[in-house]
């Protein structure tokens, strides 16, 4: 069976990916921010790592898993509004991980596509001169 879903993205899909790869960035820094049961020593590294991650598009799906799960487990902590644009985070970093990184990121350039050149002639073949 065929499989017709592309792994890395270009053009516009692959813009977009890195614009919501980019979008998160900020996130990841409110978030670690919010929580206080973790020491500040831990969180900002840790807050910084998943950003470089989510921007240079390496391990992707990993990072966003991780900074969904942030998300949802700082949800349960705030209070109002905060909430909803947690929401938000978790449905943004759960397309990042179904989707993967795009076209855009390191990535891409470790795992993506390969061309391979076939030519008309092999050279057990011979040519037809």
């Amino acid at each position: 069976m065929t499989n017709y879903v592309c792994r890395y993205p270009d053009g516009a899909a692959g813009l977009g990916l890195l614009f919501v790869r980019t979008c998160h960035v900020p996130a990841a820094f409110a978030i670690a921010a919010s929580a206080v049961a973790v020491d500040p020593h831990v969180r900002y590294p840790l807050a910084g790592l998943i950003a470089l991650l989510l921007v240079l598009g390496l391990a992707t799906r990993l990072a966003a898993l991780s900074l969904g799960v942030a998300a949802a487990v700082a949800m349960a902590a705030s209070s109002s509004i905060e909430p909803w644009l947690l929401v938000g985070h978790v449905g943004g970093c759960a397309g990042l991980m179904l989707l993967g990184a795009g076209a855009y990121s390191v990535d891409a350039r470790l795992h993506g596509r390969r061309v391979i050149h076939l030519h008309a002639t092999t050279p057990d073949r011979g040519a037809d001169d």
